[in-house]
């Protein structure tokens, strides 16, 4: 039975209209909105049904399908003070239980004597009428959104209630009723806006269109996104981000050529229209000498721009727009604004690189020495050099044949931070890297690595191809982490503002996906051992168990991740696994796997319950005891 035809069971909606939230931060605001709502109605006990998340960059939308409407009466047993508190010898209420009678409203012939855990104690029933849907969401809402998460605030007007932009507009329904709450200067309502600009779309089924304004008669889901389609807003994200996607791709086909995928950009131009529209714009040929990377860089990252690949693998000098909106005529305005910024940022980007490479990369690392790695660590100069000296020592344990190769990206690793191209474009350290270094005569291997020394970038991200840039990269990341755990920056909770937690996973995920088994313990020793005396704010054993405890935890995280590739295994394996020991990271992933294995076997619940037998009689038993009946001569294995 549907909710609208169940009275007891409702449909919410709730929408908060604001102005443009910046696309980073849009996701995240919607997703806590979702989840402070059904927390919400978790905690008053109201069951409800599945939970839709909609959104634009002026709107976030959450629908809840059939929400019980009301909490059911209920009658309570209060209990009082003890009864030989609350009555004298003769049985009469003391005060101490006329002064409780008095709290609860109740006068003092509704007491009564109840046996409990603790003795006998005065209580009394009383009847507590359930709450509607509609009352407790009027309470709650103003402090949901007071406290969902936004980096900064504003306020307006002279409200004191802040949010990361001005609220225009809230849309608060239960089945067919408004909500009633207010925040700042925003009273609830049944009132949306469609689109900014669009405004042609006509009555369509129980709503009224006013100029933007969209009345909604009702917390109906498909009702609402029809509506808003009829306003020109696209509110489901998914559906929004394919047609910026297909849009891209029709336009990338019909300048003969195919889009070039960039799904970061696409996450981004999702979050900044409510009407994706697509539209070509072209570029000079003559600025497309630079290299892709730098290209399609200065494109998404001042524009949003994707970038169309020709059938021969080269870059065609056309770019893609999305547009929020788009009239007849208005394609050629849009497409030359573009172009004219696109120009600039390019012709900027050819002067940098050509000014770059007038020497060899080599050149650039004394200026290395002016720039402070950590306060009290020295300059990214000085971590060259510790990254050189663990190279050399990694490369020894783990792949002598590389190790000239990676001495020499070792050496460069660095260079390229301070050129002018990667000081304007941060993301393309490495990149920039390995052309220069091949510009300048090095060997296509050590290129290589410069830019592979950064992978994996993330969870999800490829690995290094050659072991050369996954030695310097992993001499990299441990010297970042000894020398940031060394001066206390420690991440904690949700504080990571050095990222160390994603360093340790790559050093991990590189160890892994190489199979190297050299041990984790004594490359992280090297790595303390190669910090400046003095530097670390404790011990060298100390900071070195800190470490261990570290990567065991980031381990453990890894080992107990259902969407890790080489994870979901249940918490005690885990934790099993790693009491054996972790400094060889590939086999603690084999004993995992192993160890699950065998847990789905009939003979593990034998050997579990064994084992817990014998456990538990050796904590009675001394170590003579055991050593008088332990003959270990006649094990067959060291294990």
């Amino acid at each position: 039975m549907s909710a609208a035809a169940n009275p007891d069971r409702q449909d919410v909606l709730v929408e908060l209209g604001v102005e443009e939230i910046p696309a980073g931060v849009a996701p995240k605001m919607l997703d806590a909105l979702a989840d402070a709502l059904v927390a919400h109605l978790a905690e008053a006990g109201l069951p409800h049904g599945a939970v839709t998340t909609l959104g634009t960059p002026r709107r976030l939308t959450v629908h809840i399908a059939g929400a019980v409407a009301a909490q059911a009466d209920r009658e309570l047993e209060i209990l009082g003070p003890p009864a030989r508190v609350a009555f004298d010898a003769e049985g009469k209420p003391t005060r101490a239980a006329e002064g409780f009678c008095k709290g609860q409203g109740v006068g003092v012939d509704a007491l009564y004597r109840v046996a409990t855990d603790k003795g006998e104690y005065a209580a009394m029933r009383r009847f507590e009428a359930g709450r509607s849907l509609r009352e407790l969401l009027g309470e709650a809402l103003p402090a949901i959104i007071r406290g969902l998460p936004s980096p900064k605030r504003m306020r307006w007007g002279r409200e004191r209630d802040a949010f990361i932009r001005p609220l225009q507009w809230i849309v608060a329904l239960v089945g067919d009723r408004v909500v009633e709450c207010r925040f700042a200067d925003v009273q609830s309502g049944r009132d949306s806006r469609g689109h900014r600009f669009y405004g042609e779309a006509t009555g369509v089924g129980p709503v009224a269109l006013e100029g933007e304004v969209v009345t909604l008669l009702r917390a109906d889901l498909e009702l609402y996104r029809h509506l808003m389609r009829a306003a020109h807003v696209m509110v489901d994200p998914i559906e929004r981000r394919a047609a910026v996607v297909e849009g891209a791709r029709a336009q990338a086909v019909a300048a003969g050529g195919e889009l070039v995928p960039d799904e970061d950009n696409a996450d981004v131009c999702t979050w900044l229209v409510e009407w994706p529209t697509s539209l070509l714009g072209s570029i000079d040929p003559a600025l497309l000498r630079i290299p892709d990377a730098v290209t399609q860089t200065t494109l998404r990252e001042n524009q949003k721009l994707f970038t169309v690949r020709g059938h021969d693998g080269r870059l065609l000098p056309r770019f893609i727009a999305t547009t929020n909106t788009l009239h007849p005529g208005s394609e050629a305005i849009i497409a030359a604004g573009n172009a004219r910024v696109v120009t600039a940022r390019m012709a900027d980007a050819a002067f940098f690189y050509d000014a770059d490479r007038r020497g060899p990369l080599a050149d650039f690392l004394p200026k290395l020495a002016g720039r402070t790695f950590l306060e009290g660590m020295g300059s990214t100069l000085d971590k060259v050099a510790r990254v050189q000296a663990l190279t050399g020592h990694l490369a020894a344990a783990l792949a002598p044949a590389t190790a000239s190769v990676a001495a020499r990206a070792a050496a460069l690793c660095k260079a390229d931070l301070v050129t002018q191209m990667v000081f304007e474009f941060p993301e393309l350290q490495g990149v920039i890297g390995e052309d220069y270094a091949l510009a300048s005569g090095e060997s296509a291997e050590v290129a290589a690595a410069l830019r592979e020394h950064y992978l994996p970038r993330g969870a999800s991200d490829d690995l290094p191809q050659g072991d050369a840039g996954a030695l310097v990269g992993l001499a990299d990341r441990l010297d970042t982490i000894a020398a940031t755990f060394g001066l206390g920056l420690v991440p904690t909770g949700s504080n990571d503002p050095y990222a160390l937690r994603r360093a340790a996973l790559g050093v991990l995920r590189v160890l892994q996906g190489r199979g190297w088994t050299a041990d984790l313990g004594d490359m992280l020793a090297m790595a303390v051992a190669g910090l400046p005396e003095g530097a670390a704010t404790t011990t060298p054993e100390v900071l070195l168990s800190t470490l261990q405890d570290f990567f065991r935890g980031r381990l453990r995280s890894w080992l107990v991740d259902a969407d890790a590739v080489g994870g979901g295994h249940a918490a005690d394996t885990a934790e099993a696994v790693l009491e054996a020991g972790f400094g060889d990271v590939p086999a603690v992933f084999e004993r995992a796997e192993a160890l699950s294995r065998f847990r789905e076997s009939d003979e593990f619940a034998a050997l579990a319950a064994g084992f817990k037998r014998i456990a538990n009689l050796a904590k009675k038993a001394s170590a003579e005891d055991l050593a008088a009946v332990v003959d270990a001569a006649r094990f067959e294995k060291d294990a």
